[in-house]
């Protein structure tokens, strides 16, 4: 059976797969349950959680598996039985048009296993709220902030628009492709210029979440676009196939999109899993041009 990528193409992973057309597979560090504190289903959108503040993302939907919109959400992070921290959850549908993804914050102290319980004031006035299960770890298997491309075991040069004998639908799946292949991560590195490289396919999941993530990016890049080397590695390669990239694979990455900000010297400053804004994309740029690691202090937050 080839393995594919957990798209976060639908409302949730690997739920909308056949409708959305693309991948599922592996199993991430997060899992959804039957809501017990009410009626809401919580599916975590992150593939991984890891001591200390995160960035997460949360799908909410309701009793009928309808998408919850608009809604004023919080997250409780439960450790044993008892609320450690609630945090806000903001709903992002402006940037992904009728998703109800919310994003926030949540810290985890130690590894192990907590729930998350949203409670969310929806937009008819009634309260709800639904839980989900997290499993934090000390170790993301994905490549991570602070880690040095250098050390990567793998050939960081993955096919560009300038090769003998590749064609453009061979290593871009959008329609029309972008303008990201002049430019192996290798190269990124030889120039010692700060990167940022998506890892999408915006050509099967073109509405979902790989596409409109891409355009987040494009949104903010004009002020930086001389700054910046920007790269695009497609999931499979070839674009059409159902081999898996690997380079993909050499940053341990088994869903999508993913984007990862690397500075000058060649240190990944940032990354994000599936949802972003441009704010944050923003805050991202700034702090890898400026070389902090991690570029945004997300404790400040």
């Amino acid at each position: 059976m080839t393995l594919r990528a957990r798209c976060l193409c639908g409302v949730l992973p690997c739920l909308a797969v056949a409708l959305a057309g693309c991948g599922s597979g592996g199993a991430g560090a997060v899992s959804s349950s039957s809501p017990a504190a009410g009626t809401l289903n919580v599916f975590p959108q992150n593939s991984t959680v890891v001591v200390g503040v995160n960035r997460v993302g949360i799908a909410l939907l309701d009793a009928r598996k309808q998408p919850i919109l608009n809604a004023h959400a919080s997250l409780d992070v439960v450790d044993g039985g008892r609320v450690v921290e609630t945090r806000r959850l903001d709903f992002i549908g402006s940037v992904y048009v009728n998703k109800p993804v919310y994003i926030g914050l949540a810290r985890f102290d130690h590894t192990g296993d907590y729930q998350w319980v949203v409670h969310a004031t929806l937009s008819d006035g009634r309260s709800d709220s639904g839980l989900a299960h997290v499993t934090a770890t000390n170790k993301s298997p994905e490549l991570p902030v602070g880690h040095s491309l250098s050390e990567v075991r793998s050939d960081l040069r993955q096919q560009i628009a300038s090769d003998p004998g590749v064609k453009l639908s061979d290593i871009d799946s959008g329609v029309p492709p972008d303008n990201y292949h002049d430019t192996t991560i290798a190269q990124g590195l030889a120039t010692h210029k700060p990167m940022v490289l998506y890892f999408g396919e915006p050509g099967r999941c073109p509405t979902q979440t790989c596409g409109p993530t891409l355009q987040v990016l494009e949104q903010i890049l004009p002020p930086y676009r001389e700054k910046l080397v920007v790269e695009h590695i497609e999931i499979h390669m070839p674009a059409s196939s159902e081999a898996l990239n690997p380079i993909y694979l050499a940053f341990g990455l088994t869903s999508e999109p993913w984007l990862y900000f690397v500075n000058a010297g060649g240190v990944v400053a940032d990354r994000f899993e599936g949802f972003v804004t441009p704010d944050q994309l923003r805050q991202a740029v700034d702090g890898t041009l400026a070389g902090r690691v991690p570029a945004v202090d997300l404790t400040l937050g």
